[in-house]
C-alpha cells in the first residue's frame, strides 16, 4: 500500500510540473501564431519561429548536470529555483507588451523555453529513476496530460482571456499558476524520494562518449532512430492547422475554442489511451498501434482545406488528430524510458527526447514548406506516410530498447514480449 502511495505522489507531482512546463510552450506554439498569422505572416515564417523553443533540442548539452553526484542530492531545491525563474519570465511579457513590437516578445519566448527545458532535465530524470516499468506509461500520461492542460492555460486561455481581461492580467495570472505547480510538486516531492539506482546499475562513466555509444552503437541506433522519426508526420500535419483557420475567417476566440482548448482536451484523453494501451500491449505493440492511429488521424484534416466548412466538423477533424497525437506522444516517451540507462538519466532520457523536440521543428517546418510549395492536401497525406514508416524500427525493438538501457536481462521485467 505505500508503494501505491509513493507511486501517486509521484504521478501528481509530475502532473504539477509538466503542467508548468506547458504554459510558455502554449504561448509560443498556440497564441503566437495566431498573432502572426493576423500580420499577414507567411506559413513558412511562422514555423521558422519555431526555433525559438532550440533550447529543448540543445539541452542534452547541459543535460548531465542532472546526474551529478553533487547535484543530485539538491535537485528539489534547484527545480523550484527554475520555477520561479520561469514564473519571473512570464510577468517579464508585461513591460513587454507595453512597450510595443515582436523583439522583445522572441527574446522572452527564447529565454522561457531555456528555463523550461532545464526544469525538464530534472523531472524526466526524478520520472525515469521513480516510475516502476508498470507505471511508465501511467507516468507519462501525467505528463502528457499536464503538459497540456499548461498549454490550454497559456495557449486557448491566453487567446480568450486576453479578449476579456487583456493580455497583462493574463500573463500576470499564467506566471502565478506556474509558481503555484512548481510549490505544490515540491511539496510532494518530498513525500516522495527517489529511489536509489538498483545495486547491479553501473555508474554512470564515459559521459559523452557513452551517450554517443548509446545512441548509435550496434543495436541501440533504432531507439535513437524512432525517437527522431516517430512524430515527425503528426508534428508535419499540425503545423498546417491554425493557418487554415486563420485563412478561413476564424477569430482568436473561436481558434482558441476549438484548436486549442476542445484539441487540447482530446490529447489528453488519448494521453490516457496511451497509458491504459501501454500497460497492455507494452512497449513494441503499443507502439505499433498509436503509429496506425497517427497515420489514420491526419487525413480528417483534409477537409480543412475544401472551402468552406462548419465548425464542428473542423472540431472533429482537430480533435481526432490532437486525440491520436496525445496517444502516440505518452506511447512513445513511455518506451523511451524504458530505453533509458537509469544511471546517467538526466542526460540519455534527455538526448533521446530531445530528438523528438528536433522532429517538432523540422516536421513543422516540413509540412508547412510543402503546403507552400505544393499544396496542403499534399502535405497532408505526405505526413499520413510520415507517420507509419517508423513502424519498420519496430521488428527488434525489445533488443534495442534493453541494449540501449545497458541491461539485457531487463527485457522481462519490461514485459515488452507483447
Amino acid at each position: 500500500m505505500r508503494a501505491e502511495r509513493d507511486a501517486r505522489k509521484v504521478l501528481a507531482a509530475l502532473a504539477l510540473l509538466y503542467t508548468a512546463q506547458g504554459v510558455p510552450f502554449g504561448f509560443a506554439a498556440e497564441y503566437l501564431p495566431v498573432v502572426l498569422r493576423e500580420q499577414h505572416f507567411s506559413r513558412t515564417a511562422i514555423a521558422m519561429l519555431g526555433w525559438l523553443q532550440a533550447p529543448w533540442q540543445l539541452k542534452v548539452l547541459w543535460a548531465s548536470v542532472g546526474d551529478h553526484a553533487r547535484v543530485r542530492p539538491h535537485a528539489r531545491t534547484l527545480l523550484l529555483a527554475v520555477q520561479a525563474l520561469l514564473a519571473l519570465t512570464l510577468a517579464a511579457y508585461v513591460p513587454a507588451l507595453a512597450l510595443g513590437g515582436m523583439r522583445a516578445w522572441f527574446v522572452l519566448t527564447f529565454i522561457a523555453a531555456v528555463f523550461a527545458a532545464t526544469q525538464d532535465i530534472f523531472v524526466d530524470a526524478f520520472a525515469v529513476r521513480s516510475l516502476a516499468a508498470k507505471d511508465r506509461g501511467y507516468g507519462n500520461t501525467a505528463q502528457i496530460a499536464g503538459y497540456r492542460v499548461g498549454i490550454i492555460l497559456g495557449g486557448g486561455g491566453m487567446l480568450a482571456a486576453s479578449e476579456l481581461l487583456g493580455a497583462t492580467a493574463t500573463m500576470l495570472g499564467c506566471a502565478g499558476l506556474v509558481l503555484l505547480a512548481g510549490a505544490g510538486a515540491f511539496a510532494l516531492r518530498n513525500d516522495a524520494a527517489e529511489p536509489e539506482v538498483a545495486p547491479r546499475a553501473k555508474p554512470a562513466t564515459g559521459g559523452t562518449l557513452a551517450l554517443c555509444r548509446a545512441l548509435v552503437g550496434r543495436d541501440r541506433w533504432a531507439v535513437a532512430a524512432l525517437a527522431l522519426t516517430y512524430k515527425l508526420g503528426a508534428h508535419a500535419a499540425s503545423a498546417l492547422v491554425k493557418p487554415a483557420l486563420v485563412d478561413a475567417g476564424w477569430s482568436r476566440a473561436s481558434i482558441g475554442a476549438v484548436v486549442v482548448t476542445m484539441g487540447t482536451g482530446a490529447a489528453i484523453a488519448g494521453s490516457v489511451a496511451g497509458g491504459v494501451l501501454h500497460r497492455l500491449r507494452g512497449d513494441r505493440g503499443a507502439l505499433g498501434v498509436a503509429a496506425v492511429v497517427q497515420a489514420l488521424a491526419t487525413l480528417p484534416l483534409l477537409t480543412l482545406f475544401t472551402g468552406h466548412i462548419s465548425r464542428a466538423a473542423a472540431g472533429v477533424a482537430i480533435a481526432a488528430e490532437h486525440l491520436a497525437s496525445g496517444l502516440g506522444t505518452t506511447v512513445l516517451f513511455a518506451a523511451l524510458m524504458s530505453a533509458t540507462d537509469r544511471s546517467r538519466a538526466a542526460l540519455h532520457y534527455t538526448a533521446l527526447t530531445s530528438l523528438n523536440a528536433v522532429a517538432i521543428g523540422v516536421g513543422g517546418l516540413l509540412g508547412a514548406t510543402l503546403a507552400d510549395a505544393a499544396g496542403p492536401v499534399t502535405a497532408v497525406l505526405a505526413s499520413a506516410a510520415l507517420c507509419v514508416a517508423p513502424v519498420a524500427l519496430l521488428r527488434r525493438w525489445d533488443a534495442h530498447a534493453a541494449q540501449s538501457a545497458g541491461a539485457a536481462d531487463s527485457l522481462t521485467e519490461r514485459g515488452g514480449s507483447h
